[in-house]
Order: structure tokens, then sequence, then C-alpha cells
């Protein structure tokens, strides 16, 4: 999906549950909408957007308003895109003969076309602020034993679900006592009986 960007964009930044193993910070650039999961991603989108103000200095200070003026009878696009664990991000500054250049950021299957200086800055900014969110949206990354590191190789290898992977923990679970291993054993053999 093309996003054509011309002039100051209006943008928004949300951190969403922070704290929480759902957490996510948002930017939303005009109708496009990127939901960012991991404080990785964040950082990375944000990098792309800031690595990329070299080639700035070759965008007009106005780009062509006829690029994003409404159609008439068809609604404005709108996109949503979620992001995670190392989406492909990357920026190319375009240069066509006898025109002007342009930006074009892309954010997974979303690429932004970015036409002036104010859609730049504006939308920079935007990602800007996103990564100062993750700083405190996204739980500290728990350290992965060697174990679930092979664990997750392995799945990945043979193509095995995340959710099939079964997780261990490197502190071994006490053993259920008395009253609660009986009640237990008799839920299981009430639920094998049914």
């Amino acid at each position: 999906m093309l996003v054509a960007l011309v002039g100051l964009q209006d943008t928004t930044v949300v951190a969403h549950r922070p704290g929480t193993d759902g957490a996510a910070v948002s930017v939303r650039v005009g109708g496009a909408l990127v939901y960012m999961h991991d404080a990785e991603t964040v950082s990375a989108v944000a990098r792309t957007w800031n690595a990329s103000r070299g080639a700035v200095r070759l965008l007009p200070r106005e780009g062509d308003a006829k690029r994003v003026e409404p159609l008439r009878g068809v609604a404005d696009p709108a996109v949503m895109v979620e992001l995670s664990d190392g989406p492909v991000v990357f920026a190319s500054l375009e240069r066509p003969p006898g025109r002007n250049s342009y930006l074009r950021v892309a954010l997974g299957r979303v690429m932004f076309d970015v036409r002036d200086l104010g859609a730049y800055q504006s939308t920079k900014a935007a990602f800007h602020r996103a990564e100062e969110l993750a700083a405190t949206a996204f739980l500290p990354v728990r350290e992965v034993s060697a174990r679930e590191q092979a664990a997750c190789a392995a799945a990945r290898a043979f193509a095995v679900p995340a959710s099939l992977v079964r997780r261990t923990s490197s502190t071994p679970r006490p053993a259920a006592s008395g009253a609660r291993a009986a009640a237990r054993s008799s839920r299981s053999a009430a639920q094998r009986a049914v």
C-alpha cells in the first residue's frame, strides 16, 4: 500500500497497555496507523527515518498538493500495519529526471511516499516520539536460556508454530502435596470418566 505524504502531517503517537505483555506503541500519520509491538522494532523504524536526514536536503520545500487531493465519490484510503520482530524497514531517495526528488520509506508492506520537507519532518518527529515512549512502554526483555534458544531454533528449523513450543522454567515446580495432589488426581479421574 502506498501512502502519499505532502505537507505537515497530522500525527498521533500512543502507548497502549504500557508495562504489560501486550504493550504496543502506535503512530498514526494521516490515514496510516502503524502498531509496533516491541522496542527493537520501534528503534529500527525510528533509525530508518533518522538515517534519511542526509537525503532530505534534496526534497522540495513544498510538494504538489494535487497528489493528495480527495477524489469525488472516493473515500481517502486508510491502512493499518502491525510490526514486530525485526520487520523489513528501509528508505530510498528517488530522483526522477526533470521532476522533484522524493523519499520512499517502507515499513513492511506499507510504503510512505514522502514528497516534501514538511511531510518528512513531521513524520520523523512522530516516530522519534514513539521511540521515547517505547523506553517505558515495554517490559524489560527477559534473558533466554541456552535451552530455550535451542528449542526455538529447532522449532523455526522444523516450522513448528511458536504456540506449540513448550517453554521450560529454570526452577522446578514444587511437587503437589497432600490434599492438593488428591484433589487434582480426583479431578483428572472425573474428567476422564466423562
